[in-house]
């Protein structure tokens, strides 16, 4: 009998989601070891899931030991230190970046730098210094400037944290039409989030407006049960 199953997880480094086949029971809230890229990560378990195409489905290693959970904390801590001495070093450089996040994973393979910038950096001499100080592989990776918002988590207008840090799964492309067919004000300015894009939220409605295309205007008569009716709203 087949045991694994599909499992929804959550990365702690990027705030995004992916899948893991666990051949072991786990319920949310639980952590998981996985293998990716960056090397050996705990990640949180959000629940079951069916497989998801588009996502990448990551290598079950273990159920996340006590001494798993002390390493992560370890690290997150590590890491912020790091952090800090990396934007001291990208200062004296005169370097264009905007550094969100130091990141380790638990077997130590590497302390990762996750960063946006409004053009290419040439961070070859900060590697080098930051290499010999900190004694580990160094990445630096430049992410958008929505996933820079996923990754430092914000505020909205609305007083509530940005979805991207909350619940979305990926960003989709937001276009001026948006508010055309929203009749809101062709004011960008108004509806742009932290991070300077169209807020992700004004996607959310967008299959009420379609279903409104068919039906009728305010103001039009309409026949029901023999009788005629104005649109009101």
């Amino acid at each position: 009998m087949n045991n694994i199953k599909p499992v929804r997880i959550r990365f702690f480094d990027t705030n995004k989601f992916s899948e893991a086949e666990v051949p072991v029971s786990v319920k949310k809230g639980d952590f998981i070891v996985i293998e990716s890229e960056k090397g050996e990560e705990l990640v949180l378990v959000l629940g079951n899931t069916a497989y998801t195409p588009e996502l990448k489905n990551y290598k079950f290693l273990r159920k996340a030991t006590k001494e798993d959970i002390m390493k992560f904390d370890a690290y997150e801590n590590e890491a912020q230190r790091h952090l800090e001495t990396c934007k001291e070093e990208a200062s004296k450089q005169g370097l264009k970046m905007n550094l969100l996040k130091a990141y380790i994973p638990i077997n130590r393979s590497k302390v990762i730098f996750y960063y946006t910038a409004e053009s290419r950096v040439d961070f070859r001499e900060l590697v080098k210094i930051l290499a010999k100080k900190i004694k580990m592989r160094i990445e630096m990776r430049q992410v958008g400037v929505r996933d820079g918002v996923q990754i430092a988590g914000a505020s909205g207008m609305c007083g509530q944290q940005c979805c991207c840090n909350v619940f979305l799964d990926k960003f989709e492309n937001i276009s001026v039409e948006i508010l055309e067919d929203q009749n809101l004000p062709p004011t960008p300015a108004k509806f742009t989030g932290i991070c300077g894009r169209l807020m992700c939220c004004l996607t959310y409605e967008l299959g009420n407006y379609e279903i409104k295309k068919d039906l009728p205007e305010i103001g039009s008569t309409i026949n029901w049960d023999g009788k005629d009716y104005i649109v009101k709203y």
